[in-house]
């Protein structure tokens, strides 16, 4: 007998193992009023869980080990920072004094107050802050109670290689210490395939299902499973010729995963020897540091909105810190600066009545930039202060009108005089690009081109708003379908434009990133990819063995018949198209 399960596979690989449940716990929290000699010693008690909390995120990762554990080591990184952000330590060690409240009382409240705020955004990016929020402060509330070793508790086995965990959601340092123990599989009743554990699971290659409603009451502990996240199922089953031919999948699985990384040394052309750049997406410094050593050519994405999250980053100088260190660490690679993707509601107070009713389809990206021309200037005066240190490109993001390319090019000219004046002499051949990620963009790509030195295709915004599905959502996520001959059309339309201006086409955001998807990207003419650069030698292994010009032919074909099969179809031809 087969019991069959299915959800969403977020990571390739194949897991064999008897089930595990696991449940995090909850915590009772503590709510009282402090005596007034109490207040120091509280708010030390406060400062002592903050360092705990970040000795062991630090630990998690120097354990992590391998190839694969960028991903994981970049959110246990991201964490130990926000443990240290004054929006949540600073302002709870405030509030102790300021309400004569304990540690854990203060810590809640003003968690909830950042909940509050970063639940008006819809940018994306900022969105998942809440996710990051809720595991940290999850993290520092065990360490008040004394607890730390809810991570994992002692109900579950130390070593976890034959065993596929069941759990409601799981943070990134609970993944991290689950693969610690060399846990098999992972399967979760939530979550999606960009949720924080899905980028970690990907990252360490754990073989992971997600949004499997109801699995830890349909499935019982010790119940064998096989666990194929490429198909997003999960087999409640004894068969035996069953596990053996998944046991000889997995097999051949791990050995080709081994063999990914030797692809790094090859030179960065296709099988009929088309030339293609990889560059990686960044935003903290290890990120910066990994994408000089997995050998990307540059940072094709850098993200900023962490530096508006805390009231000390958002200075000139502040800024001009964090570019020019990034500058620095590539070495004379290009260093792309995406100026500040986020909703108004996120900024300054007095600015925040700009927010409107949907912030997805209101005021942000370049909208938001122009609305607030003294903060963006301060912006582009750290920017350009920074070219003067190495190669420095600028990216506007959420590009709708082609006056917005004007207005913003008169800002960068106006900052760059302020610049001068100040003594300082920025690269006068910096370049400016644009996102392409609206409908409305991509309609007007070729006379954008004409207007920018590159363009960048933000996919992950791009198909959300040509197909209307929101890809977080687990109710449609479904939908959410790269492959939609729609999708296929818009990104055509996209390469044509830019090249009929004679400009480059960039593509980031996960489909870059995506194996599956690099033979279309290719057949419809991109050669550049900026990605995590942790999947830099998975996305090389298939561009050194594919054939440009035959995906080409087979793109063209698809495109000129419009009763041609879908676009699934299509991928599953071009995937055949090797050397």
């Amino acid at each position: 007998m087969i019991f069959s399960l299915s959800g969403t596979g977020v990571s390739d690989g194949i897991a064999i193992g008897h089930a595990h449940l696991f449940s995090s716990g909850e915590l009772e929290l503590p709510e009282y009023e402090l005596e007034p000699g109490d207040v120091s010693i509280e708010v030390d008690r406060l400062h002592q869980s903050a360092r705990r909390c970040k000795e062991e995120l630090s630990r998690m990762e120097r354990e992590l080990g391998g190839e694969r554990r960028d991903s994981a080591a970049e959110l246990l990184q991201a964490h130990r920072m926000m443990v240290d952000d004054d929006m949540l330590l600073g302002e709870a060690a405030r509030r102790i004094r300021g309400e004569n409240i304990n540690a854990e009382w203060a810590l809640d409240r003003q968690a909830a107050l950042l909940r509050r705020e970063f639940q008006r955004i819809e940018d994306e990016y900022l969105a998942l802050r809440i996710e990051d929020l809720d595991q940290v402060v999850r993290l520092m509330q065990r360490q008040l109670a004394e607890q730390p070793a809810g991570v994992l508790d002692d109900r579950v086995p130390h070593q976890l290689d034959e065993t596929v965990v069941l759990a409601d959601a799981l943070s990134p340092a609970e993944l991290a210490a689950l693969h610690q123990r060399s846990v098999a599989g992972l399967v979760t009743e939530h979550g999606s395939i960009w949720s924080h554990a899905a980028i970690v699971a990907r990252g360490l290659g754990i073989p992971m299902v997600v949004a499997v409603h109801r699995s830890q009451r349909l499935l019982r502990e010790g119940e064998p499973l096989i666990l194929d996240s490429h198909y997003g199922i999960v087999l409640a089953t004894r068969d035996e010729r069953l596990h053996g031919h998944y046991a000889e999948k997995m097999a051949l699985f791990r050995r080709n995963r081994r063999n990914l990384q030797r692809v790094l040394g090859e030179p960065d052309r296709t099988a009929d020897g088309e030339r293609f750049r990889l560059f990686g997406n960044a935003e903290v410094t290890e990120e910066i540091e990994r994408c000089r050593s997995s050998g990307a050519v540059g940072v094709g994405l850098m993200r900023t909105e962490f530096i508006f999250a805390s009231k000390d980053m958002a200075d000139e100088q502040a800024q001009f810190e964090v570019y020019r260190d990034a500058v620095d660490q590539l070495q004379g690679r290009p260093l792309t600066i995406r100026t500040l993707d986020a909703g108004g509601d996120k900024l300054p107070a007095e600015m925040q009545h700009l927010s409107g009713p949907n912030p997805a389809l209101g005021l942000r990206g370049i909208r938001m930039s122009l609305a607030m021309r003294e903060l963006f200037q301060v912006q582009l005066r750290a920017i350009l202060r920074a070219s003067a240190h190495g190669p420095v490109r600028i990216l506007l993001p959420m590009l709708s009108r082609i006056d917005e390319i004007a207005q913003a090019r008169e800002l960068i000219a106006l900052s760059r005089e302020q610049v001068q004046r100040a003594g300082v002499q920025p690269d006068p051949e910096i370049e400016v690009g644009g996102m392409i990620e609206t409908p409305a963009a991509a309609l007007l790509t070729c006379e954008m081109a004409a207007q920018l030195d590159f363009i960048s295709i933000g996919s992950n915004d791009l198909i959300q708003y040509v197909l209307a599905v929101d890809r977080q959502d687990e109710l449609v996520s479904h939908l959410f379908d790269p492959a939609s001959r729609p999708v296929i059309e818009m990104l055509s339309r996209i390469v044509r434009g830019a090249r009929a201006a004679g400009r480059p086409a960039q593509i980031c955001g996960e489909l870059a990133g995506d194996p599956e998807y690099i033979p279309l990207l290719l057949g419809l003419g991109i050669g550049e990819f900026s990605m995590p650069p942790g999947q830099i030698a998975a996305i090389k292994a298939v561009l050194v063995r594919t054939h440009a010009g035959r995906c080409r032919e087979r793109m063209a074909a698809f495109l000129q018949d419009p009763g041609a099969p879908d676009g699934r179809a299509l991928l599953s031809q071009l995937a055949t198209v090797r050397r």
